[in-house]
C-alpha cells in the first residue's frame, strides 16, 4: 500500500495542502459530489483561470480533468461528476448560454461550481446576479458555498 492510499484527498488538511485554504473550503463543502473525485471522478473546468485548473488537479490526483474553453459544446452531456467555470462566467458575452451548456455536463448527481473573483477595479457581479443567470439557464437551484471581500462561489445543481 503506498503512502498515497492512506491519505484521503477529502480530508481537510490534505486538501488545504495542494488546493490551498479558500479552495479547500468549497470543495469540502460539495461533500459526496468531492469524494467522488477522491476516486477517479470526472471534472471539466469551462474557460477561466488556469492556476485555480492545477489546484484542483492537485488537491484530486485522481480525477480526471478536462479544461475547455468557454464552450462547452465539445464535451459529453451528464458525464460529469463536477464542472467548474473558474473566474471567469461574468466576463463572457453569452454567461447564461455557458451556464447552461455547463449544467448540462453535469451527472444528475454532480455540480456546476461557479467561481467569481472580483477583477482589479474592483468591480465584482454579484452572487444574486450570477445566481440569477444560473437559474435562467436551468439550474433547479443555487447555493452560496463561500463569499470573501475577494469573490465568491456558487453551488448549482440541475435536479434537487
Amino acid at each position: 500500500m503506498s503512502v498515497n492510499t492512506l491519505i484521503q484527498p477529502s480530508d481537510r488538511r490534505a486538501v488545504q495542502a495542494t488546493a490551498g485554504p479558500a479552495m479547500a473550503e468549497w470543495l469540502l463543502a460539495l461533500g459526496p459530489v468531492v469524494h467522488r473525485l477522491d476516486y477517479g471522478g470526472r471534472v471539466a473546468a469551462v474557460g477561466g483561470d488556469g492556476a485555480a485548473v492545477a489546484l484542483l488537479a492537485a488537491a484530486h490526483p485522481l480525477a480526471s480533468l478536462d479544461a475547455v474553453e468557454a464552450d462547452a459544446g465539445v464535451l459529453a452531456a451528464g458525464s460529469y461528476d463536477l464542472v467548474c467555470a473558474l473566474d471567469g462566467l461574468a466576463e463572457l458575452a453569452d454567461p447564461v448560454g455557458t451556464a447552461r451548456r455547463a449544467l448540462r455536463l453535469v451527472r444528475p448527481t454532480g455540480a456546476f461550481v461557479v467561481v467569481e473573483a472580483s477583477r482589479p477595479d474592483g468591480f465584482v457581479d454579484g452572487p444574486i446576479t450570477i445566481g440569477g443567470w444560473l437559474l435562467r439557464a436551468g439550474a433547479a437551484r443555487v447555493r452560496l458555498l463561500a463569499a470573501t471581500p475577494h469573490g465568491f462561489v456558487l453551488d448549482a445543481r440541475a435536479t434537487h
